[in-house]
């Protein structure tokens, strides 16, 4: 079984983080769908990167709309952010999932002490 019930509550905490900080929680979605709920790790991060999008499409509507965001800014982010991730897509699809593993865990570990 999927474990639903704790993936609801990882999710729901993994929402309150995006909204809260302004961050995607993918690595939190990830985790969650991969260890609690048992998914194989592909479907993880797909699923983490659509529930991504809708996620933050919730929130900046609310940010847009309280002048948090800049257009002249977010224009050539976002569109750096489009071409990585279809590239990064493209990738996926023939990597294996242990790689993946790797590559994820070594991007948590990084971001720790670097941030």
């Amino acid at each position: 079984m999927y474990n639903v019930p704790v993936g609801f509550a990882l999710m729901g905490a993994a929402g309150v983080l995006s909204g809260l900080l302004g961050i995607g929680s993918g690595a939190v979605k990830v985790i969650a769908m991969d260890q609690a709920m048992r998914l194989p790790y592909k479907v993880s991060t797909a699923t983490s990167n659509f529930i991504i999008g809708i996620t933050a499409a919730a929130s900046a509507g609310v940010y847009f709309g309280r002048g948090y965001i800049d257009p002249g800014l977010t224009m050539p982010v976002m569109l750096g952010v489009l071409v990585g991730a279809v590239v990064g897509a493209r990738i996926m699809t023939g990597a294996r999932s242990g790689m993946l593993r790797f590559i994820f865990s070594i991007v948590i570990v990084t971001t720790k002490f670097l941030f």
